[in-house]
């Protein structure tokens, strides 16, 4: 069989290499890390289509939580927080590593017109007439704040996107979700719907990811988690999960988080 992502040893030398990051990492050598994330995230991308190409859709959900891993961490070394990047470098000891098993057969004359939306783990706005609309698609970036002297009143580490509002308005109530997955991939592994807070004067959206406190003997961190809303899903059909929001929505800006991207839409009465 003929390997089509990196080695096991260079995923390994990957994630020895971040997991020697310093508890506080400079600005220059943060980026550099970042940028050595998104490269192999790219990589990840590649693998994840051509798994789904040969139909190997065990390999391409693998490849999937993966790079939802590689995704956290990167906004882990993004926010300068020691601990998360250390648990995740822990979790990457283990990469799976794709072997491919052949080119994917030729598509049939007598395959379904309709196969669902057209991109895979992707939220869509299911109309009354079945088809499916896109939501605001962006892709944010992590900010922290520090305060005190040197940090040591704590911070917070929050997730911004352009625009104070979204151009993309519901009604309440008036709206159906769906999802796409790969055979065998648990939605909830890959989705979670944030209430943003919409800030005019800078023209943006954001959410609160964590708070931590630093003091004389140590330091703790706190994920916010009063922003986000429990959701449910139940199969349709050919791998298309219907989205129900368990919590009420009342207006604001919303989206769905799918690691860095987010599928965005706003609720008016």
């Amino acid at each position: 069989m003929m390997k089509l992502c990196i080695s096991t040893g260079r995923v390994l030398r990957h994630t020895v290499a971040l997991a020697g990051l310093c508890l506080c990492l400079a600005p220059h050598t943060a980026t550099a890390q970042t940028e050595a994330i998104d490269t192999h995230i790219r990589e990840l991308d590649a693998q994840i289509a051509q798994a789904a190409a040969a139909q190997d859709y065990e390999a391409a959900a693998a490849l999937q939580k993966d790079r939802q891993t590689w995704v956290e961490l990167k906004q882990a070394v993004e926010a300068q927080d020691s601990g998360r990047i250390m648990a995740l470098t822990e979790a990457l000891q283990h990469p799976y590593v794709y072997q491919a098993k052949g080119s994917a057969p030729a598509p049939t004359a007598s395959a379904p017109a309709d196969n669902g939306p057209e991109f895979i783990n992707q939220v869509y706005l299911m109309t009354a007439g079945g088809e499916y609309r896109q939501l605001e698609k962006q892709e944010g970036h992590n900010s922290s704040s520090r305060g005190g002297y040197g940090g040591f009143g704590g911070g917070t580490s929050s997730y911004k996107i352009t625009g104070a509002t979204s151009n993309v308005r519901l009604a309440p109530g008036q709206y159906r979700f769906v999802i796409k997955t790969y055979p065998g991939q648990d939605p909830s592994d890959l989705i979670e719907l944030v209430k943003f807070d919409s800030d005019k004067g800078r023209k943006q959206r954001a959410i609160q990811l964590s708070k931590s406190s630093h003091y004389g003997w140590g330091s703790s961190r706190d994920e916010v988690t009063d922003n986000r809303l429990r959701l449910s899903f139940k199969n349709i059909g050919q791998q298309l999960y219907e989205i129900t929001i368990e919590d009420p929505m009342g207006d604001g800006e919303y989206g769905f988080m799918n690691g860095d991207k987010v599928y965005a839409f706003g609720i008016d009465k």
